[in-house]
């Protein structure tokens, strides 16, 4: 699910400011940007966010200002040196005032080079202090997205049993009404031949075709899986890779049901099962 959250927190003169901005993906992806703390210190951000998160694309920034050693910064020329080149060829090319604004050139990545990094350990607990507090706003956003796709998925899903329903009402008349066109079509080709045909035959054939029809066993499965999909509501614990297999599952049966039927009616609910399902593939695939 998409969701952001962000905190402020102070450790003596310094401020940290954290970001948390997450998108759909159905793993868990994290990409940490703290450009005042130590490469190494990247590796336990991602380990907080893991501590919270299952899925999602995970965009995390801190930054540590008030820093006492931010004098001792240096800019580097050859970066500098290439927005500026780059920022004269667009205005050449868009034909727009060529004007630098030095405090936000200075911000962009690279420019400014800090001389070491952050390794206090007060300001380090506020830092893993601010991320898991960005992360709680995170979650309090995700939760109301959470809630909203609830209500949706339990419309989806009382669509599903509809038809289902009413798959499992039409079933048993696919087979009478094979038995009705079979006798009239056999019967009115062996009479006019001049021939005799008795019950048995008719009988077998019906059978056989009963055997091939058959879709008790799918439906029976597919109401076990709708009902196993309606109880995950209830768990507090990660359900997304869950959902996705029942959605298989599901998948599997309505396709050997479509198969199987032999009906212009039940192909049509099928058709629709399918559109529904795909909907719900598309809702939940970044399901915590």
């Amino acid at each position: 699910m998409t969701g952001h959250g962000q905190s402020s927190t102070k450790s003596g003169p310094n401020t940290i400011d954290v970001e948390v901005r997450t998108v759909n993906n159905r793993y868990l992806k994290v990409s940490a940007r703290a450009p005042d703390l130590s490469p190494l210190f990247e590796n336990e951000i991602e380990g907080l966010v893991r501590e919270v998160l299952r899925r999602g694309s995970v965009t995390v920034n801190v930054r540590v200002s008030g820093l006492a050693g931010a004098a001792g910064g240096s800019v580097s020329q050859g970066a500098l040196k290439a927005y500026l080149q780059e920022a004269k060829k667009a205005s050449v090319e868009y034909g727009v005032l060529f004007d630098v604004e030095w405090g936000s050139l200075l911000q962009l990545p690279g420019v400014l080079e800090t001389k070491g990094s952050v390794d206090d350990p007060a300001i380090l607990e506020a830092v893993r202090k601010g991320i898991r507090s960005a992360l709680t706003d995170l979650q309090r956003m995700r939760m109301a997205e959470g809630q909203s796709m609830q209500a949706r998925l339990l419309a989806y899903l009382a669509e599903l049993e509809s038809l289902v329903s009413r798959i499992s009402s039409r079933a048993p008349l696919v087979l009478q009404d094979y038995q009705s066109r079979l006798e009239q079509k056999v019967r009115s080709a062996v009479e006019s031949r001049g021939l005799e045909l008795g019950d048995i035959d008719v009988t077998r054939e019906i059978v056989l075709f009963s055997d091939k029809s058959d879709i008790s066993e799918e439906l029976t499965r597919l109401d076990s899986h709708l009902k196993q999909f309606h109880g995950l509501f209830s768990q507090t614990e990660s359900q997304g890779r869950r959902i996705d297999f029942l959605l298989q599952e599901m998948g599997r049966e309505t396709n050997t049901i479509g198969s199987k039927a032999n009906d212009s009616e039940i192909s049509s609910h099928v058709v629709t099962i399918k559109v529904i399902m795909e909907q719900i593939r598309e809702l939940v695939q970044n399901v915590e």
